[in-house]
């Protein structure tokens, strides 16, 4: 009885740790700012690099929105962006980040689209990474 209780215990504990280990982790992209820009952030590890592919609703047509992963969290941002994300146009964005899925995971942090670069203290969506927090 007390080895499955122990592998249970130490599944959890390894919970965390696994969503990193290969597998991709998806972030849900809420709206801000009464946009109704809702959506989607995926982070796919690929070694020492991350791909963030943004998927994202009811964008407005021919704007650029800039996107970046900023510390913290969506409630509490800090106004420096972490890591510069593409630019979402059309609904979509793809940046290969120069930092693996681990680090990032290891931190606060969120993902937090911009109304557009002229109006970048509006935020349209936003997301929580999940990790440390």
């Amino acid at each position: 009885m007390r080895a499955p209780v122990m592998i249970l215990l130490l599944a959890g504990l390894f919970a965390d740790a696994g969503l990193a280990a290969g597998k991709a982790v998806v972030v849900r992209l809420d709206a801000q700012s009464n946009s109704g820009q809702n959506g989607t952030a995926t982070l796919y590890p690929e070694g020492d690099k991350t791909r963030v592919v943004i998927e994202l609703s009811n964008v407005p047509a021919g704007v650029a929105q800039p996107a970046h992963i900023h510390r913290g969290s969506c409630d509490k941002l800090d106004k420096a962006p972490r890591w510069n994300l593409k630019a979402v146009a059309d609904g979509g964005s793809v940046t290969v980040v120069p930092v693996a899925l681990d680090a990032i995971l290891a931190e606060s942090t969120a993902i937090n689209i911009h109304k557009s670069a002229i109006e970048t203290q509006i935020y349209v969506a936003c997301g929580n990474i999940p990790g440390k927090r």
